[in-house]
């Protein structure tokens, strides 16, 4: 029996140069207890990141995350989004995957394979996401190129569908349905998609491809559903997904990894009647 293939993602760092905030964060201190967080699961293969790796894509933040990602003893998966920019991310990470030209590439594992998708467009004002000709061509190989006996996993920062938040939707993909042509012509689709872009946990099916966006690290934006207007955020808590696929099922684990609040035996009687939460600490 193939062993469990076990993986972890997140997504929206928002990474600024050492020793700046963005509303009120450091997006290193958020990073550090992720990457702590990492350290207390029993099996953690490599760490996918989908994308805004930074917020202003300078190279001393580039520089910055590079040094925060140093203490990891797995290996990681970068990808890029519409608050990043490849030359400056290339001169920090210049061993990251290259096809094209474009951050992006086919990893195969003996559970599943991984496609990672560059959906950054650089040559177009905002922050909608894109798929060239030569994109959707290292789309189409990679779905055929990807083994038949196990599940292809489709990583892109950029949703392709409409979420009920119109400020978010204004800046998703643009290239929907060209990207569902290429899988027609690939003459496969991929079995699960993973985004980020829209700092939200979202969950769901695409023309019958089940997908996850996963919550950002940094600031989250606040599901105003169906109000137009701009972008709101909110500060609610961080978390990473904690993927395992094995024998062809995927199970998604969203872990708050910065609550710190009490942990307690749900069939303790003394727990039970507790008056208020604060005293299940003693449980």
């Amino acid at each position: 029996m193939t062993a469990t293939l076990r993986f972890a993602v997140l997504s929206d760092l928002h990474f600024v140069p050492a020793g700046q905030r963005i509303y009120g964060f450091d997006p290193r201190e958020s990073l550090r207890r992720a990457l702590a967080f990492l350290d207390t699961l029993p099996q953690v293969d490599f760490l996918v990141i989908v994308g805004d790796l930074t917020d202003r894509a300078e190279r001393a933040a580039y520089e910055s995350l590079r040094a925060e990602l140093a203490v990891l003893r797995i290996p990681v998966i970068l990808m890029l989004g519409n608050h990043d920019a490849r030359a400056p991310f290339r001169a920090a990470f210049p061993d990251a995957p290259d096809q094209g030209g474009f951050v992006q590439g086919l990893h195969v594992f003996d559970q599943a394979s991984l496609i990672t998708l560059d959906t950054l467009t650089e040559d177009e004002p905002g922050h909608h996401g894109r798929l060239c000709p030569a994109r959707l061509g290292f789309l189409e190989d990679a779905l055929r190129a990807a083994p038949a006996d196990r599940p292809v996993l489709l990583f892109q920062h950029h949703p392709p569908m409409d979420l009920a938040i119109p400020p978010m939707d204004a800046i998703r993909l643009r290239d929907a349905e060209a990207e569902r042509a290429a899988f027609a012509h690939a003459g496969r689709r991929p079995d699960y998609l993973f985004m980020g872009h829209v700092h939200r946990p979202i969950s769901g099916l695409w023309h019958g491809i089940p997908f996850h966006i996963q919550r950002a690290l940094m600031h989250q934006v606040h599901h105003e559903f169906d109000q137009p207007g701009r972008i709101m955020g909110a500060i609610e808590p961080p978390d990473l997904a904690y993927v395992s696929v094995a024998d062809g099922q995927i199970l998604i684990h969203d872990c708050s990894f910065g609550y710190d609040g009490p942990v307690f035996d749900l069939e303790s009687p003394e727990a039970a009647a507790a008056t208020h939460p604060q005293e299940l600490g003693r449980f």
